[in-house]
């Protein structure tokens, strides 16, 4: 199946072997002449299966192994992340919440509860939504601009929009809700952690050329915080506040 999907405003033509990933893309189809095309095969199917198996084995958790489908939407989501570098766009795993036309990106180790305190604001703080609840698209322009995805993780949080980046947020839990600005050198290693790093040693050095360029244009934060209600506030009060000051 071939069909043009829009990410992070460029038209990508892609090339797929199941329909699980032309049903995935739905709400970012498009009619536009592509800026790139991209095609999964078998052996990239492969692949991502053997790569599940050995991060199971790391972490020590029961093998899943999902169906080709599945795996399909993995691979041609690594290959669009690879090409997006040509065009100053990098992969973050992340939760990204916005009110507004303003966007922060939430980032922790899986389990932390990003997923949980997102909906804290969805459910607090009013006209936020999710513009991508799990993997976005960071592009580095004249402004630092967050995009959606149809990768969005297992709840599908996703909005099909661009929307300035006004901070990232390195969050963690503890009893009290404290959050502070913090400096790029003190949470690289963190933040390198969550980029999506190819394999290829030229794509790599790119990435991480993005990620610093990135640490030193926006505002780094970190909270820790519980999961009351007031945790939405205590953040939103403060990134905002530092948001208006950014800009």
């Amino acid at each position: 199946m071939e069909f043009t999907a829009k990410l992070a405003g460029l038209n990508v033509g892609i090339s797929s072997m199941y329909d699980e990933v032309y049903d995935l893309c739905h709400d970012y189809l498009t009619d536009g002449k592509p800026d790139f095309c991209i095609s999964a095969t078998a052996e990239d199917i492969r692949l991502e299966r053997l790569k599940n198996f050995r991060e199971a084995q790391i972490e020590r958790i029961p093998f899943v192994d999902h169906p080709d489908s599945y795996l399909e939407t993995l691979a041609v989501y690594r290959k669009i992340a690879t090409q997006m570098l040509e065009h100053d766009t990098f992969l973050m795993h992340g939760a990204v919440v916005a009110v507004g036309e303003k966007a922060w990106l939430f980032t922790a180790a899986s389990g932390t509860g990003k997923t949980t305190h997102i909906r804290l604001w969805l459910d607090n703080i009013e006209n936020s939504y999710v513009v991508n609840g799990d993997k976005p698209l960071i592009h580095i322009g004249e402004t630092v601009t967050v995009y959606g995805t149809p990768w969005a993780g297992k709840e599908g949080m996703q909005k099909n929009v661009g929307v300035d980046l006004c901070g990232i947020v390195s969050l963690e839990r503890g009893p009290e809700n404290r959050i502070e600005r913090t400096a790029f050198p003190q949470i690289m290693s963190e933040l390198i952690q969550q980029v999506y790093r190819p394999k290829d040693k030229t794509a790599l050095e790119k990435t991480l050329k993005l990620l610093g360029e990135l640490g030193g244009r926006i505002p780094l934060y970190h909270f820790s915080c519980n999961m009351d209600p007031e945790a939405a506030f205590t953040a939103y009060e403060t990134l905002n506040r530092n948001s208006d000051q950014y800009e």
